[in-house]
């Protein structure tokens, strides 16, 4: 799993589904809002082959749709593929963007800013990276929400009422020390030490 800070930034299983679907090492990386590098290591690590491209279309039916004028989103539509896939493939031919060739509509990065995904879940969920979500939220006037709680305080409380000290919580939790510090203290519960610790 790789994480952004205490977060995941996404999970094993979604990078196995993409190369499951025949994306590359570069689509991945798109598609979870990571560079080509990072999606080749995490690979890598998951002992998965690099995909031989299960093209879903071909170049000369990519560059048809071009000359007839349809951005990157509505060929992607045409050709049973994201718009990601057919933004990279584009470039890789050297065509240029028709008129508006942006992956996503501000309505769609609203709809899923107010159902309150934070910018790296919005990424992953339009195929962009996490600064383009920032740039554009900000762009908008959006607030930034709240990294998601990894855990509960009830959770925290159980766990503190065991007499587990701060570090030993946020093993159980998946989360940081300092994390766990900082919620246990606006809880006001006391902490736990451990002898020679």
């Amino acid at each position: 799993m790789a994480r952004l800070g205490n977060r995941p930034l996404f999970t094993d299983q979604q990078l196995i589904d993409l190369h499951d679907q025949g994306l590359n090492d570069r689509e991945i990386g798109q598609k979870l809002g990571i560079s080509k590098s990072s999606a080749n290591n995490h690979r890598r690590r998951l002992r998965l082959k690099p995909q031989d491209l299960k093209r879903l279309f071909t170049d000369q039916q990519l560059i048809a749709l071009h000359k007839q004028g349809f951005n990157d989103v509505k060929i992607g539509e045409k050709l049973g593929a994201d718009g990601t896939t057919v933004h990279i493939h584009r470039r890789r031919l050297g065509l240029k963007a028709h008129g508006h060739s942006r992956l996503f509509t501000d309505e769609q990065l609203i709809a899923l800013h107010k159902k309150g995904m934070i910018d790296v879940e919005i990424a992953v969920e339009l195929g962009i990276t996490h600064n383009k979500v920032f740039r554009c939220r900000r762009r908008l006037r959006l607030k930034a929400h709240d990294r998601r709680r990894l855990f509960t305080d009830q959770q925290l409380i159980e766990l503190h009422d065991q007499g587990l000290n701060d570090r030993e919580i946020g093993d159980k939790l998946g989360a940081g020390t300092s994390t766990v510090n900082r919620r246990r203290r606006r809880l006001g519960l006391k902490a736990h030490y451990r002898v020679g610790s």
